[in-house]
């Protein structure tokens, strides 16, 4: 009869010493694969694993997240059921969550400004702006251009102030 081995209990009988791997009988070795393949499988509902790479070994990354299936006696006994760890980590979602939201509404609002002064800029070029134009010397060449001769000087009365 042939058992089904686990590549975990596999892994380790093989990087054993050989005196301490051949301690264990054959009937030993078969009951260590049968409770390793009936050990429930580790469910998330998020398992994400990401390798980074870096000189040398490099190292990963791994985030889980899922429904917490240990009791509440065992948290407590554990050690790992501390009401602050929690409120800090609520606070400190609650704060990322507002500066996001500041930094969106900040950009919002400038651009709002932007667009505000393009409308103020453009109203106001509908302002006249007179000019002197300075290469017209006399009455006759100004008055052929269409605009006004006053006091010795050729004014430009539709000039445009962004020219």
């Amino acid at each position: 009869m042939t058992i089904q081995k686990h590549a975990l209990m596999q892994h380790i009988l093989e990087h054993l010493p050989p005196e301490e791997r051949y301690a264990f009988s054959e009937h030993q070795i078969e009951a260590l694969h049968r409770s390793a393949l009936s050990l429930p499988k580790a469910k998330h509902l998020i398992h994400v694993r990401w390798s980074i790479p870096f000189p040398g070994k490099g190292f990963y990354l791994v985030f889980f997240a899922g429904q917490e299936r240990r009791s509440r006696k065992r948290l407590l006994t554990d050690g790992e059921f501390r009401l602050l760890p929690r409120v800090v980590l609520l606070l400190v979602s609650l704060l990322g969550c507002g500066i996001v939201f500041g930094l969106a509404y900040s950009q919002r609002m400038i651009a709002i400004s932007k667009q505000r002064s393009v409308v103020e800029q453009n109203e106001s070029s509908t302002i006249i702006h007179p000019t002197v134009i300075p290469f017209k010397y006399d009455q006759e060449q100004c008055e052929a251009s269409f605009r006004e001769w006053k006091e010795g000087e050729c004014i430009d009365f539709g000039h445009d102030h962004t020219f």
